[in-house]
């Protein structure tokens, strides 16, 4: 029989390790306190430390606890659809072509370019060229 603990209404293995939202592993240590909370120690490479914490504490402090366990297609399954069977029975399933066709944006060609969209020479900008003659000119009297 594998030792539990009981937290706001929630059962919770403490065989298993258990990771909270930013990724930190963590393990029943074995031991509890006078008041026989389990304590719980980071078990992560990066801990050096066996520095203990109450269940409570962890799971207010950082977050919802994450059960690490080798997860099956079934579970996955029921974490996209609760009701998977019904789903697929019902025939709400779509091939993955259908899928890429949905999720694909329609090509829509590019407008051709007429003249009147591109912008002017600068050697066809007469009014600074006529500026740039005025210096000139005004060089040489």
């Amino acid at each position: 029989m594998s030792e539990t603990f009981t937290f706001e209404g929630i059962e919770f293995d403490l065989e298993i390790a258990y990771r909270d939202v930013t990724g930190v592993e963590w393990q029943w240590s074995g031991e509890r306190t006078p008041d026989g909370l389990p304590l719980m120690w980071e078990c992560s490479h990066k801990s050096l430390s066996r520095s203990t914490i109450t269940f409570p504490d962890l799971y207010w402090e950082h977050g919802p606890l994450i059960p690490v366990r080798e997860l099956s297609g079934e579970d996955f399954r029921a974490a996209i659809d609760p009701n998977y069977a019904a789903t697929v029975a019902a025939g709400y399933v779509e091939t993955p072509a259908a899928f890429g066709a949905r999720i694909t944006p329609a090509v829509t060609p590019a407008p051709a370019l007429i003249a009147h969209h591109l912008n002017p020479s600068p050697m066809e900008q007469t009014g600074f060229r006529g500026f740039l003659n005025t210096i000139k000119g005004a060089r040489r009297g």
